[in-house]
């Protein structure tokens, strides 16, 4: 039986300003029984074709924060961007919470008002090109996302995104902390999902790609952008595999050593990895 009634995926962008319209930020979403889709900003027209139809990373978050409050229908939302940092960075910086670091990111990354390289000029920090667990381990052809002043530190890529997208993580993690929101950040919330409660995942749309039938897919979104179908395959693949009854072990993580486990608290997993 499935686990989840909605299965939104979203592609993530640090370009530009918090409140600009961005073409690498895509939503899409999916259900039981119904074939995936675009979502729009609620103020533009739904046309493929309508340059109204990108959000900025602003609206993202705004949307998100409005569905997991409001629906009925139990979700799992893919974000393609990290949720955390790689152990030796947070043992540098003295943080051994995820609720610690999300509050230091917020602090230190000023990027819901500034752009990317303006928050970069104001923020305290050392570059990195160190790799979390996952990435080492089981999808190494990603770039790190602490790197940000070298190849990978350039608009468009995972270090970006990810400093653009972490405060606004840290405003859903408040909204659960102080306001009841049933929301689970996983893995850092633990392995155990809560009934009934909405589930926020770190995706990885090559990962997905890779493993699914792609020409029947590609069929229904021929006129997707790319980062569109990036968006789409996270929905996608979650879908499928909730369907085949086959995505709870991959939430469960039951491969992992008892130190890669408590490891994944800290520094995060992406679905899809065993």
């Amino acid at each position: 039986m499935p686990l989840f009634d909605k299965y939104i995926g979203i592609d993530y962008s640090g370009a530009d300003k918090p409140r600009s319209k961005i073409k690498g930020l895509a939503v899409v979403q999916s259900s039981q029984g119904s074939a995936a889709s675009l979502v729009y900003p609620s103020t533009a027209q739904h046309s493929a074709s309508d340059k109204e139809h990108l959000w900025s990373r602003e609206e993202v978050y705004f949307w998100l924060r409005n569905q997991l409050l409001s629906s009925q229908e139990r979700m799992i939302i893919g974000i393609d961007h990290g949720l955390s940092y790689p152990l030796s960075v947070l043992q540098q910086l003295e943080l051994d919470q995820w609720d610690d670091f999300l509050k230091w990111s917020n602090q230190t990354w000023q990027t819901t008002r500034l752009t990317m390289k303006q928050s970069k000029d104001q923020a305290h920090y050392t570059n990195s090109t160190a790799k979390r667990l996952v990435e080492r381990e089981f999808v190494p052809s990603t770039k790190s996302v602490v790197d940000l002043d070298r190849v990978s530190g350039m608009q468009g890529a995972v270090s970006y995104s990810t400093h653009t997208g972490l405060p606004w993580i840290y405003r859903l993690r408040y909204w659960q902390k102080r306001h009841g929101m049933n929301i689970h950040f996983w893995p850092f919330d633990g392995k155990i999902i809560p009934e009934h409660h909405h589930v926020i995942v770190e995706g990885y749309p090559s990962l997905y790609k890779r493993r699914m039938m792609i020409e029947p897919h590609l069929f229904n979104v021929s006129t997707y952008s790319e980062h569109e179908r990036d968006a789409y395959y996270i929905a996608e693949w979650m879908r499928e595999r909730d369907q085949e009854d086959t995505l709870a072990p991959y939430l469960a993580l039951p491969t992992l050593s008892s130190g890669e486990d408590q490891l994944s608290l800290l520094e995060g997993w992406v679905l899809g990895c065993l």
